[in-house]
């Protein structure tokens, strides 16, 4: 006697349905993977030269997401919140030339200009990083922190400041001309996909 082969559990129609898109206002010069996810029924702004790589994953169901001229959000990161308790409390801004590393997951209420968050890391509602600020591989910032300006966040939380971005402009100049160069670079590597999220 055989058994019968399993079948596959039905999908209701609600599984079948593609993501809602939200209103966006994309910069004819981003690059947006075929690949990327944009979800949710709050405004999306997405600005010049940013690059969203494949998998990488905007989410306006919390709130409206903004990323700012010359960011980076690699794959399988996620910007934004889920779906709140109807407050539109959730809104993200993330400032220019952020670099947003793998896995990462930002829900911020704002990410400053030139900050750089590694591999993994997630970041709370409500959080506000300041301006040029580092944040290591696999750390955590608990919803509502606030970080100053120039904080690194490493080794299980502990903080500092990095005085040589602080005090030293061309540093900070040097890493806005690499990034500007890497997103040349993933201009040719990345298909662009930005078409598909057009009104």
């Amino acid at each position: 006697m055989t058994t019968p082969a399993p079948t596959a559990p039905k999908r209701t129609k609600s599984e079948l349905l593609p993501a809602a898109k939200p209103p966006c206002k994309i910069y004819s010069t981003a690059i947006i993977s075929e690949k990327a996810q944009v979800t949710g029924t709050y405004p999306v702004t997405i600005g010049e030269n940013v690059v969203l790589h494949p998998y990488a994953r905007i989410r306006a169901e919390g709130g409206s997401v903004s990323i700012g001229k010359g960011s980076i959000v690699y794959e399988n990161a996620v910007v934004g919140t889920s779906k709140s308790d109807g407050d539109g409390g959730g809104d993200v801004e993330v400032g220019e030339f952020v670099t947003i590393e793998t896995g990462a997951v930002v829900e911020a209420k704002s990410v400053g200009m030139g900050t750089e968050v590694g591999v993994k890391v997630l970041i709370g509602r409500g959080v506000v990083v300041g301006e040029w600020c580092k944040l290591t591989a696999l750390e955590k910032v608990e919803a509502g922190k606030v970080l100053e300006d120039y904080t690194v966040v490493f080794g299980d939380g502990r903080e500092r400041i990095d005085t040589t971005i602080k005090e030293h402009g061309a540093v900070r100049q040097a890493r806005i001309e690499g990034m500007e160069k890497a997103v040349g670079v993933f201009g040719k590597l990345i298909p662009n996909g930005a078409a598909k999220w057009a009104a």
